[in-house]
């Protein structure tokens, strides 16, 4: 099934409330624009099947064969299946597959606010789900395609500088007013009981 955004929306708010709409969503229009069948193949096709059971069948196979896959609406990858407790088939039903994206998520960012602070730590947290690295999903684009989406679904206004980025100077540029310190981020990003994190609120 292909879900528009505000499905998207209804789904991480019952299945991941754990986390903000606001940085699962964006996050699921980049991994499968919605697709709650969508397999990704790493180093493979990318592959869409008719039915659970076909899509399972077929995740299967690329593991046999030394792949990994990614799979269903937040393209949980296979590697993580047996830790994070669940089958194949249970990680591709829509609620199941947000709320695995939520863990992660927060998995993610627990290491991400270890080295970063505020919009920095969310871009690191994106870059750990994409590639489980703190740097190589800035570089790869992923965490840019991910706040593009974010600026697009009107969660943010503009995508932000990621950490590293270099700012571009234009010779003869009247520069912009400075941004009191208390408007660079308008979103809180910060733990909110012992097991969840908010964001983007």
């Amino acid at each position: 099934m292909i879900y528009n955004v505000p499905a998207i929306t209804s789904l991480a708010r019952q299945c991941a409330p754990e986390i903000a709409t606001e940085a699962v969503v964006p996050l699921v229009v980049t991994e499968s624009g919605g697709d709650s069948l969508q397999i990704n193949v790493n180093k493979g096709p990318r592959v869409r099947a008719g039915s659970v059971a076909a899509a399972a069948a077929i995740v299967r196979r690329y593991m046999a064969a030394g792949y990994t896959v990614d799979v269903g609406l937040a393209q949980i990858n296979s590697a993580n299946l047996a830790r994070l407790g669940v089958t194949v088939e249970q990680a591709f039903e829509p609620c199941t597959n947000m709320r695995l994206a939520s863990t992660v998520l927060q998995q993610g960012y627990g290491l991400a606010s270890r080295y970063y602070s505020g919009m920095d730590a969310i871009s690191v947290t994106y870059s750990l789900y994409n590639t489980g690295t703190l740097t190589r999903g800035l570089r790869n684009g992923y965490v840019g395609r991910v706040w593009s989406a974010a600026a697009t679904l009107g969660s943010i206004r503009s995508t932000p500088l990621l950490p590293g980025a270099p700012v571009a100077v234009v010779v003869g540029a009247v520069p912009a007013p400075a941004t009191p310190a208390a408007n660079r981020n308008d979103w809180v990003v910060g733990q909110v009981a012992a097991n969840q994190v908010e964001v983007f609120k």
